[in-house]
């Protein structure tokens, strides 16, 4: 005969709040995991129940694992609540490694996004530089036609003065 535990139990077992508790197994029996009910319809959880618990929550740790891609994991490896001890190690092992591969996945394809971000935001970068470096060269040539225009009004003004001079000193 089969031990099971009352809701109850097994959230105490597992230090587990009861709407996290209820979210936790609803999400595993919405993608095919199943769980037993007694005469009053309760739920009862069977020691295999618990130990694909405690595995969800060491999957749900993983950064990125939601509770829904955990219970799918789940649901996909298990389907119900028959296991053996053996194939349940196993499981978790297979979860793990599905979970950490599926986080190396998405880092590099962070790591690709942000990689494109940044040489877009380098190219906008030296876009501006040059834009300034443009703009830098403008203003000095127009300071040097400038310069070069009044340079030309001096000289002409000395060589007039010259001439007057030269006409009131005779």
């Amino acid at each position: 005969m089969t031990v099971v535990y009352k809701s109850g139990d097994v959230m105490k077992k597992l230090g587990l709040k009861e709407s996290v508790f209820k979210k936790y197994y609803l999400a595993l029996e919405k993608e095919g995991y199943s769980i037993q009910k007694n005469s009053s319809n309760h739920r009862v959880f069977t020691e295999e129940d618990i130990q694909t618990l405690e595995t969800f929550m060491q999957l749900i740790k993983y950064d990125g694992m939601t509770v829904e891609s955990v219970a799918k994991k789940i649901g996909e490896m298990k389907g119900h609540n028959v296991v053996t001890e053996e194939k349940s190690s196993h499981d978790v092992m297979s979860l793990i490694t599905i979970a950490l591969e599926e986080q190396a996945k998405k880092f590099e394809l962070q790591k690709k996004k942000d990689e494109q971000l940044l040489m877009e935001r380098m190219q906008e970068v030296q876009a501006k530089k040059f834009e300034e470096v443009e703009r830098q060269l403008e203003e000095i040539k127009s300071s040097s036609k400038e310069a070069a225009a009044s340079s030309q009004r001096i000289e002409e003004h000395l060589v007039k003065k010259s001439w007057w001079q030269k006409l009131w000193q005779q």
